[in-house]
Protein backbone atom coordinates (compact mmCIF):
# COMPACT_ATOMS: atom_id res chain seq x y z
CA UNK A 1 0.00 0.00 0.00
CA UNK A 2 1.57 3.77 -1.18
CA UNK A 3 2.62 5.82 1.77
CA UNK A 4 1.98 9.96 2.23
CA UNK A 5 5.74 9.55 2.65
CA UNK A 6 6.33 7.78 -0.92
CA UNK A 7 3.81 10.46 -2.34
CA UNK A 8 6.28 13.02 -0.90
CA UNK A 9 9.05 11.55 -2.04
CA UNK A 10 8.23 11.48 -5.77
CA UNK A 11 6.38 14.84 -5.67
CA UNK A 12 9.89 16.16 -4.70
CA UNK A 13 12.34 14.29 -7.47
CA UNK A 14 9.24 16.33 -10.19
CA UNK A 15 10.08 19.32 -8.44
CA UNK A 16 13.83 18.91 -8.30
CA UNK A 17 14.15 16.73 -11.06
CA UNK A 18 16.72 14.45 -10.00
CA UNK A 19 16.96 11.26 -7.30
CA UNK A 20 19.96 12.24 -5.83
CA UNK A 21 18.65 15.91 -4.81
CA UNK A 22 15.52 13.78 -3.85
CA UNK A 23 17.73 12.09 -1.19
CA UNK A 24 19.51 14.88 0.24
CA UNK A 25 16.20 17.04 0.99
CA UNK A 26 14.14 13.89 2.19
CA UNK A 27 16.93 11.85 4.26
CA UNK A 28 17.44 9.26 2.23
CA UNK A 29 20.20 7.84 0.13
CA UNK A 30 20.10 8.16 -3.49
CA UNK A 31 19.22 4.57 -4.06
CA UNK A 32 16.41 4.43 -1.94
CA UNK A 33 14.75 7.50 -2.99
CA UNK A 34 14.36 4.89 -6.43
CA UNK A 35 13.81 2.02 -4.58
CA UNK A 36 10.54 4.45 -3.17
CA UNK A 37 9.75 5.78 -6.39
CA UNK A 38 9.85 2.11 -8.23
CA UNK A 39 7.63 0.57 -5.64
CA UNK A 40 4.96 3.81 -6.42
CA UNK A 41 5.02 2.88 -9.79
CA UNK A 42 4.34 -0.74 -9.48
CA UNK A 43 1.50 0.13 -6.65
CA UNK A 44 0.29 2.30 -9.54
CA UNK A 45 0.69 0.21 -12.49
CA UNK A 46 2.62 3.82 -14.13
CA UNK A 47 6.11 4.89 -14.70
CA UNK A 48 5.94 8.06 -13.32
CA UNK A 49 9.02 9.12 -14.57
CA UNK A 50 11.92 9.26 -17.54
CA UNK A 51 14.94 8.12 -16.15
CA UNK A 52 18.00 10.12 -17.84
CA UNK A 53 21.56 9.77 -17.24
CA UNK A 54 21.71 13.27 -15.25
CA UNK A 55 18.37 13.53 -14.12
CA UNK A 56 14.55 12.69 -13.81
CA UNK A 57 11.38 13.74 -16.02
CA UNK A 58 7.38 12.97 -14.94
CA UNK A 59 6.39 10.89 -18.50
CA UNK A 60 3.09 12.50 -19.40
CA UNK A 61 0.95 10.10 -17.59
CA UNK A 62 3.47 10.72 -14.79
CA UNK A 63 2.31 14.27 -14.64
CA UNK A 64 -1.26 13.55 -14.41
CA UNK A 65 -1.14 10.67 -11.93
CA UNK A 66 1.55 13.53 -9.90
CA UNK A 67 -0.78 16.25 -10.11
CA UNK A 68 -3.17 14.09 -7.77
CA UNK A 69 -0.29 13.27 -5.55
CA UNK A 70 -0.12 16.55 -4.67
CA UNK A 71 -3.76 17.27 -3.91
CA UNK A 72 -3.99 13.61 -1.56
CA UNK A 73 -0.72 15.38 0.02
CA UNK A 74 -2.54 19.04 0.68
CA UNK A 75 -5.47 17.73 1.68
CA UNK A 76 -3.55 15.55 4.17
CA UNK A 77 -1.38 17.89 5.99
CA UNK A 78 -5.14 19.96 6.04
CA UNK A 79 -6.18 17.70 8.06
CA UNK A 80 -3.12 16.88 9.95
CA UNK A 81 -2.50 20.34 10.87
CA UNK A 82 -5.17 20.84 12.51
CA UNK A 83 -6.31 17.40 13.73
CA UNK A 84 -7.65 17.56 17.65
CA UNK A 85 -8.78 21.25 17.15
CA UNK A 86 -5.52 22.14 17.73
CA UNK A 87 -3.05 23.60 14.95
CA UNK A 88 -0.17 21.53 14.54
CA UNK A 89 2.66 20.25 12.64
CA UNK A 90 5.75 21.32 11.73
CA UNK A 91 7.03 23.98 9.11
CA UNK A 92 10.99 25.23 7.69
CA UNK A 93 11.09 28.65 7.23
CA UNK A 94 13.75 30.95 6.22
CA UNK A 95 14.03 34.57 7.86
CA UNK A 96 15.72 37.92 7.58
CA UNK A 97 17.76 38.00 10.47
CA UNK A 98 16.40 41.54 11.11
CA UNK A 99 12.72 40.12 11.02
CA UNK A 100 13.26 38.33 14.01
CA UNK A 101 13.50 42.29 15.40
CA UNK A 102 10.85 43.20 13.73
CA UNK A 103 7.02 42.08 13.47
CA UNK A 104 7.91 38.50 12.80
CA UNK A 105 9.78 38.05 16.33
CA UNK A 106 7.18 39.22 17.76
CA UNK A 107 4.50 36.29 16.10
CA UNK A 108 6.86 33.88 16.54
CA UNK A 109 6.75 34.42 20.99
CA UNK A 110 3.17 34.50 20.70
CA UNK A 111 2.84 31.27 18.28
CA UNK A 112 5.31 29.64 20.74
CA UNK A 113 3.16 30.65 23.42
CA UNK A 114 -0.17 29.58 21.93
CA UNK A 115 0.45 26.79 19.65
CA UNK A 116 2.40 24.99 21.14
CA UNK A 117 1.91 21.76 18.84
CA UNK A 118 3.06 23.82 15.92
CA UNK A 119 6.74 23.66 15.43
CA UNK A 120 8.81 26.56 13.17
CA UNK A 121 12.05 25.23 12.32
CA UNK A 122 13.74 28.23 11.48
CA UNK A 123 16.53 29.48 9.48
CA UNK A 124 18.59 32.69 9.24
CA UNK A 125 19.81 34.68 5.59
CA UNK A 126 19.04 36.65 3.33
CA UNK A 127 16.24 37.66 0.93
CA UNK A 128 18.23 36.29 -2.08
CA UNK A 129 18.97 33.02 -1.37
CA UNK A 130 15.88 32.09 0.24
CA UNK A 131 14.14 32.63 -3.22
CA UNK A 132 15.95 29.62 -4.66
CA UNK A 133 15.58 27.37 -1.41
CA UNK A 134 11.91 27.70 -1.01
CA UNK A 135 11.32 27.19 -5.26
CA UNK A 136 12.95 23.69 -4.90
CA UNK A 137 11.20 23.26 -2.10
CA UNK A 138 14.59 23.04 1.03
CA UNK A 139 12.49 25.75 2.70
CA UNK A 140 8.49 25.50 2.93
CA UNK A 141 7.98 29.65 3.02
CA UNK A 142 10.56 32.42 4.32
CA UNK A 143 9.82 35.91 5.60
CA UNK A 144 12.05 38.37 3.33
CA UNK A 145 11.69 41.32 1.73
CA UNK A 146 9.33 42.18 -1.11
CA UNK A 147 10.80 40.85 -4.47
CA UNK A 148 12.23 44.05 -6.32
CA UNK A 149 11.02 42.59 -9.52
CA UNK A 150 7.71 40.52 -8.04
CA UNK A 151 7.83 37.01 -7.25
CA UNK A 152 9.12 34.04 -9.53
CA UNK A 153 6.16 31.94 -11.74
CA UNK A 154 4.87 29.15 -9.18
CA UNK A 155 5.49 31.31 -6.48
CA UNK A 156 3.65 34.00 -4.11
CA UNK A 157 4.81 36.85 -1.41
CA UNK A 158 1.96 37.95 0.90
CA UNK A 159 2.87 41.67 2.20
CA UNK A 160 3.15 40.97 6.73
CA UNK A 161 4.61 44.42 7.80
CA UNK A 162 6.07 47.76 6.78
CA UNK A 163 9.29 49.39 7.50
CA UNK A 164 10.13 52.79 7.18
CA UNK A 165 13.89 53.57 5.87
CA UNK A 166 15.38 56.34 8.16
CA UNK A 167 18.76 57.71 8.97
CA UNK A 168 21.07 56.43 11.89
CA UNK A 169 23.23 58.33 13.17
CA UNK A 170 25.28 58.99 16.34
CA UNK A 171 23.65 60.69 19.05
CA UNK A 172 25.98 63.75 19.33
CA UNK A 173 25.25 64.45 15.22
CA UNK A 174 21.36 64.73 16.22
CA UNK A 175 20.80 68.08 15.63
CA UNK A 176 22.10 68.25 12.10
CA UNK A 177 20.17 68.17 9.24
CA UNK A 178 19.85 64.84 7.56
CA UNK A 179 21.10 66.02 3.45
CA UNK A 180 24.01 67.77 5.37
CA UNK A 181 24.65 64.66 7.39
CA UNK A 182 24.65 62.39 4.44
CA UNK A 183 26.52 64.99 2.17
CA UNK A 184 29.58 65.07 4.75
CA UNK A 185 29.70 62.00 7.46
CA UNK A 186 31.11 58.77 6.65
CA UNK A 187 28.87 56.65 5.16
CA UNK A 188 27.93 52.41 6.06
CA UNK A 189 26.09 51.35 3.19
CA UNK A 190 23.53 48.18 3.23
CA UNK A 191 24.94 45.74 0.22
CA UNK A 192 23.92 46.76 -2.88
CA UNK A 193 23.96 43.06 -4.06
CA UNK A 194 20.57 42.62 -1.87
CA UNK A 195 17.15 43.30 -2.06
CA UNK A 196 17.58 45.92 1.26
CA UNK A 197 19.98 47.27 -0.57
CA UNK A 198 19.01 48.43 -3.69
CA UNK A 199 15.84 49.96 -1.75
CA UNK A 200 18.39 51.63 0.72
CA UNK A 201 20.57 52.64 -3.06
CA UNK A 202 16.75 54.01 -3.77
CA UNK A 203 15.94 55.91 -1.25
CA UNK A 204 19.70 57.91 -1.69
CA UNK A 205 18.51 58.31 -5.24
CA UNK A 206 15.79 60.19 -4.63
CA UNK A 207 17.43 62.53 -2.14
CA UNK A 208 20.09 63.49 -4.93
CA UNK A 209 22.16 62.55 -2.55
CA UNK A 210 26.08 60.89 -2.91
CA UNK A 211 27.43 59.72 0.41
CA UNK A 212 30.97 58.98 1.25
CA UNK A 213 30.55 55.10 1.62
CA UNK A 214 33.79 53.83 4.03
CA UNK A 215 31.84 49.89 4.53
CA UNK A 216 29.75 48.49 2.52
CA UNK A 217 27.98 45.18 4.81
CA UNK A 218 25.07 42.93 4.34
CA UNK A 219 23.37 42.94 8.34
CA UNK A 220 21.17 45.89 9.63
CA UNK A 221 22.13 44.61 13.26
CA UNK A 222 26.05 45.12 12.39
CA UNK A 223 25.80 48.70 10.65
CA UNK A 224 23.90 50.14 13.77
CA UNK A 225 26.06 48.66 15.81
CA UNK A 226 28.99 50.52 14.18
CA UNK A 227 27.02 53.77 14.00
CA UNK A 228 26.47 53.62 17.70
CA UNK A 229 29.99 53.40 17.77
CA UNK A 230 30.77 56.50 15.99
CA UNK A 231 32.14 55.02 12.57
CA UNK A 232 29.45 56.80 10.31
CA UNK A 233 25.89 57.03 9.33
CA UNK A 234 23.55 54.76 7.62
CA UNK A 235 19.92 54.69 6.10
CA UNK A 236 18.32 51.61 7.64
CA UNK A 237 14.92 49.99 8.13
CA UNK A 238 14.03 51.12 11.25
CA UNK A 239 12.86 47.42 13.28
CA UNK A 240 9.85 47.01 15.18
CA UNK A 241 11.85 46.02 18.42
CA UNK A 242 15.10 47.97 17.76
CA UNK A 243 16.07 50.15 20.57
CA UNK A 244 17.78 52.84 18.42
CA UNK A 245 15.27 55.90 19.78
CA UNK A 246 16.07 54.73 23.14
CA UNK A 247 19.44 54.84 22.69
CA UNK A 248 21.56 57.31 24.18
CA UNK A 249 24.53 56.49 21.90
CA UNK A 250 22.15 56.97 18.78
CA UNK A 251 19.49 59.14 17.20
CA UNK A 252 17.19 57.87 14.44
CA UNK A 253 16.25 60.89 11.68
CA UNK A 254 13.48 60.97 9.17
CA UNK A 255 14.87 60.96 5.78
CA UNK A 256 13.46 64.38 3.68
CA UNK A 257 10.60 63.97 0.80
CA UNK A 258 8.52 60.40 0.25
CA UNK A 259 9.27 58.09 3.19
CA UNK A 260 10.71 55.03 1.32
CA UNK A 261 8.95 52.08 2.72
CA UNK A 262 10.87 48.48 3.02
CA UNK A 263 7.76 45.52 2.72
CA UNK A 264 8.68 42.38 4.84
CA UNK A 265 6.15 39.54 3.76
CA UNK A 266 6.06 35.81 3.37
CA UNK A 267 7.38 33.94 -0.18
CA UNK A 268 6.01 30.68 -0.56
CA UNK A 269 5.72 28.24 -3.55
CA UNK A 270 1.88 28.95 -5.07
CA UNK A 271 0.62 25.11 -3.94
CA UNK A 272 2.90 23.25 -1.30
CA UNK A 273 2.02 20.42 1.40
CA UNK A 274 2.73 23.08 4.05
CA UNK A 275 0.16 25.46 2.63
CA UNK A 276 -2.08 25.20 5.97
CA UNK A 277 0.62 26.16 8.50
CA UNK A 278 2.25 29.22 6.35
CA UNK A 279 -1.81 30.43 6.39
CA UNK A 280 -1.65 30.02 10.25
CA UNK A 281 1.60 31.86 11.09
CA UNK A 282 0.17 34.89 8.03
CA UNK A 283 -3.49 34.92 9.64
CA UNK A 284 -1.50 35.58 13.14
CA UNK A 285 0.19 38.52 11.59
CA UNK A 286 -2.98 40.34 10.77
CA UNK A 287 -4.65 39.04 14.15
CA UNK A 288 -1.09 41.23 15.98
CA UNK A 289 -1.59 43.92 14.07
CA UNK A 290 -5.22 44.57 15.05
Amino acid sequence: MPSIRQFRTALTAARLGSFAATGRQVGLTQAAVSLQIKTLETELGAPLFERQAQAVVPTPQGQAVLKQLEELVAAYDRLLSHAGGELRGSVRMGALVSSLMGGFGNVLARIKRDFPALEIKLLAGQSGDFAARVASGELDAAIVTEPPNGPDPGMVWTPLYEETLVLVVPARLRRRSARALLATEPFLQFDRSLWTGRLVDHAIAQLGATPNVTLELNSVEAIAELVRQGYGVAVLPLLANADWRQSRQLAVKALPGRPVIRRVGMLERRHHGKKPLTEAVCSLFVQSAR
